[in-house]
């Protein structure tokens, strides 16, 4: 019987909100977003400091993982939604150190249409303190960070991404 109180124990410090990384991308909440130049799968350059004034939706994915993948089809359709890019929505779909040839299959299998960014050396990665993919960072106009959402829960995982995304948008842009 002790052994399940201490077994109860354990598991419920595990999965409270103090057992979280001591440093991981929630630290990064409410600070200066980590700015990053990396080439895309296209070949194009994607820094974020040049979205300054737009919402930026960052995303850490790898197309081995399973959440990443039950994830994107959402991204995408943010990503591909006019009004949101009206309002000033950027996504970037940052791969996670994979070799292009099997990022660029697996978009062009799933019909992707969101910017890839290529975090070859995961430096961007260690930057934003990544500690597990999916990691969604939703950046304000102002290049602050405002929401940080790690893993993917399915429709509570859209809904919360979709509010924050809203309540960035409803922030005015900065004066230049």
């Amino acid at each position: 019987m002790r052994y399940l109180k201490c077994a109860a124990l354990l598991l419920a410090l595990a999965l409270s909100p103090l057992a979280r990384a001591a440093n991981d991308t929630n630290d990064l909440q409410g600070k200066p977003a980590p700015d990053f130049a990396l080439k895309t799968l296209d070949g194009k350059d994607a820094k974020l400091s040049d979205e300054k004034g737009n919402v930026v939706v960052v995303d850490f994915w790898a197309t081995w993982c399973p959440p990443c993948r039950k994830s994107l089809p959402h991204l995408n359709k943010i990503a591909s939604d006019k009004s949101l890019a009206e309002k000033g929505l950027k996504v970037m779909a940052v791969d996670a150190q994979e070799k292009a040839d099997v990022v660029q299959n697996f978009v062009s299998e799933n019909k992707f249409t969101f910017n890839v960014p290529m975090d070859a050396d995961g430096a961007t990665m260690k930057d934003y303190k990544v500690q597990g993919i999916p990691t969604t960072v939703v950046v304000g106009r102002d290049g602050m960070i405002k929401n940080v959402f790690i893993g993917f829960v399915g429709e509570k995982s859209v809904k919360a991404l979709d509010a924050a995304i809203e309540s960035a948008l409803k922030e005015p842009k900065p004066a230049k």
